[in-house]
């Protein structure tokens, strides 16, 4: 048994304590989104980089030291380079690899730190990503989510995109372009001069209301001073008759 054989063994039995998830089994395994205990996990999310396999190499090295003295630790890797894991990699946020995130009670942190080395990585591990922000864990999509709603968007993208393509094809797809272009100068132009318009328009319908006005109010003073004039030859004319009966009958 060769040197090199030997260190193969040594890493596949340090790589056999570390768990690996898919997007079948993580919600499964982790309990991630429910909030109940299944362990502290600790999961990597890696590739075939040479960055990516030392990481690996550590995690499995961790899992095995603390096994006895950290309780409840649970090491995992994620595959970014399988697309199963697709959703996994959108659900956590997951952009550069590799990428290390403690999962406890329905809440995640992220590994900030860019140097992977042991003693960090440990300190991350044992403190329960102390010091870092957690974030509450998003739900995973539904099996109807994850098998209808791709063929919708194609059906979608099928409906609304093809009589570009039609257009395209005969050479007129510059013409809806160019006359939506026009449209929105045209509508932009004229709420422009609606609004000009407006502003002047405004002061003149002022001074027309203020005219109004005045003249409503002294309609007003007019009527008011009427009125008790044709109230007295009213009574005026009472009166004559009163008087003109009162001499008829003293006659």
């Amino acid at each position: 048994m060769g040197f090199t054989t030997i260190l193969l063994f040594i890493f596949a039995a340090a790589d056999a304590k570390v768990l690996k998830l898919t997007n079948k089994n993580f919600e499964q395994k982790t309990q991630a989104s429910r909030g109940e205990y299944s362990g502290y996990w600790v999961v990597s999310f890696c590739n075939q980089s040479p960055r990516c396999q030392k990481l690996q190499g550590i995690m499995g090295d961790l899992s095995n030291e603390l096994k006895r003295t950290s309780k409840g630790l649970v090491f995992a890797n994620v595959d970014t380079e399988n697309p199963i894991n697709a959703n996994l990699l959108e659900r956590f946020g997951i952009h550069d690899t590799p990428t290390l995130i403690f999962i406890e009670q329905a809440h995640f942190a992220k590994y900030s730190s860019r140097t992977f080395s042991k003693s960090k990585v440990k300190t991350f591990a044992q403190t329960h990503a102390h010091g870092e922000t957690f974030k509450r864990v998003p739900k995973p999509k539904d099996i109807i989510e994850e098998t209808i709603g791709p063929v919708l968007e194609a059906f979608a993208g099928f409906v609304f995109f093809w009589p570009v393509q039609f257009l395209m094809g005969l050479g007129l797809a510059e013409m809806p372009a160019r006359i939506l272009w026009f449209g929105v100068l045209y509508v932009s132009g004229k709420t422009f001069e609606e609004t000009v318009y407006n502003k002047h328009c405004s002061k003149k319908r002022k001074k027309k209301i203020k005219k109004s006005r005045i003249k409503e109010e002294d309609d007003d003073e007019e009527e008011i001073d009427e009125r008790p004039k044709k109230r007295g030859g009213k009574e005026t004319k009472k009166k004559k008759g009163k008087d003109k009966r009162e001499s008829k009958k003293k006659k």
